[in-house]
């Protein structure tokens, strides 16, 4: 009977925290599809654009140690919870500064909003770890997946309220307000009992700190999702514009290239638990790496709707456990107090966020879209270089534990 009851415990956690990927996926997503219409709105050039798209990524790097100090005073599921309400209430209000023409509104909003989401990203994969563990198998890339889908929902939903000429403020405050109600459910179901935590114990012996020589050991791990959160990067910041440039699409149609490409990143997601369990983080990741290389590669040499639809599929195929497999062998990396390691890593690949897409619109203004988008090809070649620091054969980051070690 006890068995049964921590079996079902676990399910309903698992589907609880599944829930919560899927709103937080979903909050950002229904704007991104909008974009070509609040760079329009706001009289916006491709490289001014692509700066105050990274406005998110400084307010995220501005967070630096609160998602660690939250996880530790709050615990992860109410950091999450707390975190979603200042994220959808900027987004919210984001809509609401287009309908006032003001970029310096706009981009305060996007600032909120980034810091408030790097909390609620480590807490939630925080969380989402403590559920592997007492799985015993692997189950975030199925957990991220559902993130993939919140992103579908949200960017099907931008998507056909632009199509339909729904004001954006409309648009964004009614879909925050939905999203917060789903959280506050899915934060209750996520509830695991103590006993189901077997990393606790190291998370009370670890040692303290932020900054020293055993984070540095951390850097090859950020600079792989630095490269794997580029192609979703491109994904969701430029794919509606390449679609309603190069590749010749109306504004209002561009978003659906977006959703093709998170479909797809949803469906490697899904596949991706075995293929991770059977193949090893390392050779999946390296051939994902690969399918996103000839994905965009493909698109920028063949800017038509057909060629440039499979190929943002590949892209979002490919890309699909990459983050996923960087997130988890941070949080297995020892010798750090619980959630240090993982702010650590998400801080420094939401800190490589603030030259990358800036550098696509220079790219863009100066010779096109369509090498603009071929930037993660080259930021793919450096993580290869890195990539054994995911795993070592049949023992999941042993690389890091060893690296952990030698630095000590």
């Amino acid at each position: 009977m006890a068995e049964r009851g921590q079996s079902a415990a676990k399910r309903r956690a698992r589907a609880g925290i599944s829930l919560f990927f899927f709103t937080n996926g979903a909050i950002f997503a229904g704007i991104l599809p909008r974009f070509p219409e609040v760079k329009s709105a706001l009289g916006l050039t491709n490289t001014e654009f692509g700066v105050l798209a990274i406005v998110s990524a400084v307010g995220s790097m501005c967070s630096a140690n609160l998602p660690a100090y939250f996880i530790r005073k709050m615990g992860a599921l109410s950091s999450s919870l707390w975190w979603t309400v200042a994220l959808v209430a900027a987004i919210g209000f984001a809509g609401v500064s287009v309908e006032l023409k003001s970029p310096v509104f706009f981009g305060a909003c996007l600032f909120i909003a980034g810091a408030s989401d790097a909390i609620v990203d480590m807490a939630q994969n925080r969380h989402a770890m403590r559920i592997q563990a007492a799985y015993g198998r692997t189950v975030i890339n199925s957990l991220h997946a559902l993130w993939s889908a919140g992103c579908i929902v949200g960017g099907l939903l931008g998507t056909g309220l632009a199509a339909l000429g729904v004001p954006l403020w409309i648009h964004t405050l009614g879909a925050s307000l939905a999203l917060l109600c789903v959280a506050v459910a899915a934060v209750r179901l996520s509830e695991l009992p103590d006993d189901a935590d077997p990393q606790r114990a190291r998370a009370e012996h670890a040692h303290g700190g932020f900054l020293g020589a055993r984070f540095l050991t951390l850097v090859p791990l950020a600079l792989i999702g630095i490269a794997g959160i580029q192609i979703e990067i491109v994904g969701n910041d430029w794919s509606a514009n390449f679609f309603a440039g190069p590749v010749g699409w109306k504004a209002a149609d561009a978003g659906i290239a977006y959703v093709i490409m998170v479909a797809a990143q949803f469906v490697g997601r899904i596949l991706g638990d075995p293929m991770v369990d059977r193949w090893g983080r390392v050779p999946v990741a390296r051939a994902g790496f690969l399918l996103s290389a000839i994905g965009f590669a493909a698109a920028a040499a063949a800017p038509v709707a057909v060629v440039s639809l499979a190929a943002f599929a590949l892209a979002g195929f490919g890309s699909a456990t990459i983050v996923p497999a960087v997130y988890a062998a941070a949080d297995a990396a020892p010798g750090f107090r619980e959630g240090s390691a993982l702010t650590f890593v998400g801080w420094f690949m939401r800190a490589g966020n603030l030259a990358t897409s800036p550098l696509i619109g220079v790219i863009a203004d100066g010779w096109g879209l369509r090498f603009g988008i071929l930037l993660p090809l080259a930021l793919g070649a450096v993580a290869h270089v890195y990539m054994n620091r995911l795993d070592y054969g049949d023992a999941p980051d042993v690389a890091v534990a060893k690296a952990l070690e030698t630095s000590r």
